[in-house]
């Protein structure tokens, strides 16, 4: 241990005087007798911190190898006060004490501080003594650098040998010295820190001594015991995922305007009279809607569909016929106003609205309900069911002239195309017609916000009313849910994204936040499988966890 030490303090006093940076390495001694796998030097605040891998020492008469296989860890302290006072002799009782003020965990760091008081006439001028602080737990240790006090004679000695640089001296090179002297208190307290260890949990610090006379020869004392460390409390570790967000493909914005009319014609006939009972106000609906349409300089019109309805009442050939020509006098008033080519207009007809019929006495608390569906949703011919309807006395009144009516109309969709937007553009229009905009538009002009301020949570809010069933935007949303703390609401999207790949994150930092690190690790660990950062990086603030909770249950202890 001896010669080991020696190396140790040769490598210490080669950083220090170097005042060089980190240092590491592997290095052989005495023709390969003593052999440090590696090593590591650095300076740390106001300490000195040496890291030792395996050490190796060769037998002299054979080639037995003794290896120390845990890591060896020392630590330089380069803080030190000395206090020193005149006192008469009478007062001398020639007593040293060795006080531990405080060894503690402090910042992942193990820190002591140590005093040492030196009474009267308790050394001799010619005796040097060296202290070593030693942390203990089974067959760790870890120990701190020595301290040496030297005797007035010895120290003059000292200096004499190191401004020769004599070889034996820088060999043995103290990381701390004083000097005491006759009629002189003494009064060292020093500072020692070194990375913190598990081991040292259940650790207790020894203060040997090392006394050395004029002759060479030397005696071991251990002047004090120190109780365990005192352990850092601990706050529980708040993790700071990373959520994935999805940047939207690109689209051919395709959009669509619908609406219905409810058109008059006369008994009989489906040809549109503009000033016929209601038609001048349905007439301005669907022009209104068109002409919105025509006057927006980004959109172009690709398609226009116009299907046409008619009631029950009448006879089936009937209605059909009525419903078919008026889709297409429709049609006809659109081509022959509106100038929209023939080629992108299409008609389609309903002769008798049977499901608007059952969805409107659905609705409604008409007299024998029940008895009314029942034929509606009866399999009998059309003309048929009309008949048995009728049978219902006032209710049939009811249908005919309160509902009937409803269900003779058109409706009809435009089709129109939408040109991209720059992002002011899309700024400017995402208060006021946000529909115009892409899913891309919308999650680009999220992404000119600051992360999390509330324009940014509107874009998404806006995105996700918009394209409710789109996985992309429910991945999203489900980020920022979680980032809010909804983590029901985030549950519910992530539960109808199980199958898509690019939402294993966002679910892993959902478990991770639940308190579930097994079920989050899986999900982390499949992501950063798929090439995820995110989850890299989530997996290390779940390590970080998992280590604080030991942390925790340790402290507890």
């Amino acid at each position: 241990m001896k010669y080991i030490y020696t190396i140790i303090l040769s490598l210490i006093a080669f950083t220090v005087f170097a005042q060089i940076g980190p240092v590491t390495g592997r290095i052989e001694l005495n023709d390969g007798k003593f052999v440090i796998e590696s090593f590591t030097i650095r300076m740390s605040g106001d300490s000195l911190h040496m890291e030792l891998g395996d050490l190796k020492v060769m037998d002299a008469g054979s080639p037995t190898v003794q290896r120390f296989s845990v890591p060896a860890v020392f630590a330089v302290p380069l803080q030190r006060h000395q206090s020193r006072r005149r006192v008469d002799r009478s007062e001398y009782a020639g007593q040293m004490k060795v006080t531990v003020v405080e060894i503690a965990e402090q910042d992942d760091e193990l820190f002591m501080e140590i005093e040492m008081k030196l009474d009267g006439d308790v050394m001799n001028r010619r005796l040097s003594w060296l202290v070593i602080p030693e942390l203990i737990a089974g067959d760790s240790t870890a120990t701190g650098a020595g301290l040496m006090v030297n005797g007035w004679g010895r120290e003059q000695l000292y200096k004499r040998r190191y401004k020769f640089q004599d070889t034996r001296l820088l060999d043995n090179l103290p990381d701390v010295r004083i000097a005491v002297t006759t009629s002189t208190d003494t009064l060292v307290r020093y500072n020692l820190r070194m990375p913190y260890r598990m081991w040292m949990d259940d650790a207790v610090l020894d203060i040997h001594q090392v006394v050395g006379s004029p002759a060479g020869k030397e005696q071991l004392y251990t002047l004090a015991n120190a109780g365990r460390v005192k352990l850092q409390p601990r706050e529980p570790y708040e993790v700071q995922p990373k959520l994935s967000f999805v940047v939207p493909e690109r689209e051919q914005k395709s959009r669509r305007m619908q609406g219905q009319a409810f058109l008059d014609f006369a008994v009989g006939r489906s040809v549109i009279v503009p000033t016929y009972r209601r038609n001048p106000e349905e007439l301005s609906k669907i022009e209104a809607a068109i002409k919105a349409v025509q006057s927006d300089s980004d959109v172009e019109i690709v398609g226009l569909f116009v299907e046409g309805y008619a009631s029950p009442d009448g006879s089936y050939a009937t209605n059909e016929r009525l419903a078919r020509e008026r889709s297409e006098a429709l049609l006809d008033y659109i081509t022959r106003n509106f100038g929209i080519p023939a080629n992108i207009i299409r008609s389609s007809s309903v002769a008798e609205d049977w499901d608007g019929l059952r969805l409107l006495v659905e609705q409604s608390d008409i007299a024998r309900r029940d008895d009314i569906l029942a034929v509606i949703d009866s399999t009998g011919e059309p003309d048929r069911k009309e008949q048995r309807l009728k049978g219902f006395g006032a209710a049939w009144l009811t249908l005919r002239d309160g509902m009937f009516p409803q269900l003779r109309r058109v409706e009809y969709q435009i089709d129109f195309t939408v040109k991209d937007y720059t992002l002011e553009e899309s700024r400017e229009l995402a208060d006021r017609n946000p529909e115009m905009l892409s899913q891309r538009e919308l999650y680009l002009l999220a992404q000119s916000y600051e992360y999390g301020s509330p324009q940014w949570e509107q874009i998404f809010e806006t995105i996700i009313r918009l394209y409710p069933d789109d996985p992309v935007s429910m991945l999203n949303y489900s980020a920022v849910l979680i980032r809010r703390g909804e983590m029901a609401a985030a549950r519910r999207y992530l539960d109808r994204l199980e199958d898509v790949p690019d939402a294993a994150n966002n679910t892993g930092v959902w478990y991770l936040l639940s308190g579930d690190l097994d079920t989050a690790s899986l999900y982390l660990g499949q992501a950063r499988e798929a090439g995820s950062e995110e989850a890299a990086h989530n997996l290390e603030e779940l390590e970080c966890k998992r280590e604080n909770e030991i942390l925790m249950e340790r402290y507890k202890r």
